[in-house]
């Protein structure tokens, strides 16, 4: 199956890939599963995000879940479940692949699971993140790291995903650290509410977890250490489908409040920079370790 322009396959050759355990298989299956009926009734029942406050006009929030829910919809799911089918035939882009879009999971439903408000979605969310964690630590158990320089060789774009890598910490970084700085110093401690609870969570998720992925992938192709070539395909396919769901989410609050939609360009040019760049990283690799 073709996905964003390059082929997940596999030669017959296979031997020296694990078989994808079926454990992490179920458990794929059961995060996706989650992940698209939340998404689906998201789309389709205002009361899956009340609004936060009551005397807007418009329910903003909803409408940010309903353009990440389908972008979920259209992207992620659908690479999701070809990646785990290549993985499964034994293709080491598939297996890449695949955990990258089980981060994206892991990030996206965590994010909604302790995000107010509480809703009748509460237990897909944590089924879809559970899930998700469970079968990525196995998944990751199962790549053997020392093999991957062999897969790749020595066509692996490095230098311009560690620049990427850092460009998107830094826009992280830039993003959110400067508001929490401000209100520290100002000392506007206290409990967030409606709008400011969802960023809180946000800002947690992003300052803990995307920006020290990205700053480990770095740092670690620098160092031309085997891990940077998991940690980059795991970042690479991460940012696409986060590009993609953040494109979709300004495109349909923009939509919702009639204002310009041009304020989701720098999220949908992020997202075609990593699609760009992961085809060209997944295409530098072998089918399978020790290839000639």
């Amino acid at each position: 199956m073709r996905c964003l322009g390059w082929e997940l396959k596999m030669h017959d050759d296979t031997r020296s890939l694990k078989p994808v355990p079926r454990s992490a298989v179920m458990l794929t299956i059961s995060a996706i599963v989650a992940a698209a009926a939340a998404s689906i009734i998201t789309l389709a029942w205002a009361g899956s995000f009340r609004d936060a406050s009551p005397e807007s006009i418009e329910n903003g929030v909803l409408a940010e879940a309903r353009g990440w829910s389908a972008a979920t919809l259209l992207v992620s799911i659908p690479l999701a479940v070809a990646s785990l089918r290549a993985a499964r035939r034994g293709s080491i882009r598939g297996r890449l692949v695949w955990l990258g879009g089980l981060v994206y999971f892991v990030y996206t439903y965590l994010e909604f699971a302790v995000s107010p408000p509480f809703s009748a979605l509460y237990l897909p969310y944590v089924v879809a993140f559970a899930s998700a964690v469970c079968a990525l630590v196995i998944g990751v158990g199962q790549v053997d790291v020392a093999e991957l320089p062999m897969a790749f060789g020595d066509r692996v774009p490095r230098v311009r995903v560690v620049i990427f890598s850092f460009l998107f910490v830094a826009l992280l970084a830039s993003a959110w650290l400067g508001d929490i700085a401000s209100r520290t110093l100002a000392g506007t401690f206290g409990w967030p509410v409606g709008k400011a609870a969802v960023q809180h969570v946000v800002h947690a998720l992003d300052l803990g977890l995307q920006v020290p992925l990205g700053v480990a992938t770095g740092v670690l192709l620098l160092r031309r250490s085997a891990a940077g070539l998991l940690l980059a395909a795991i970042m690479l396919v991460n940012v696409v489908c986060m590009g993609a769901a953040l494109t979709g989410m300004a495109l349909w609050s923009t939509t919702d409040a009639g204002t310009s939609a041009w304020v989701a360009a720098p999220f949908a040019f992020v997202c075609l920079i990593g699609v760009a760049l992961a085809i060209v990283f997944f295409r530098s690799a072998r089918s399978e370790p020790g290839a000639s």
